[in-house]
């Protein structure tokens, strides 16, 4: 599970541009049973991909800055308005 919660977190952090404690409590909702502790963790090691080798200050960038992708990323994991 710890893979997947990560694959989860690095969505949020990299794409829905959450911060890293909104990404912690945003993973409670996909993973009820998870601690808040592993949440914390998976977070923290998105953060390190999502962000590997960027200046600081400056986000990896990212397709969904491209709209086509951004709406079907959308749908694939969710999201509703």
């Amino acid at each position: 599970m710890d893979a997947l919660m990560v694959a989860k977190a690095v969505f949020l952090v990299r794409e829905a541009h959450a911060s890293r404690q909104d990404a912690v409590h945003a993973l409670a909702e996909y993973f009820p049973g998870a601690a808040f502790e592993d949440r914390l963790r998976c977070v923290l090691e998105a953060w390190d991909i999502a962000h590997a080798g960027a200046p600081a200050g400056e986000m990896v960038s990212s397709e969904m800055a491209d709209a086509r992708y951004f709406a079907a990323a959308h749908e694939r994991h969710g999201f509703t308005d």
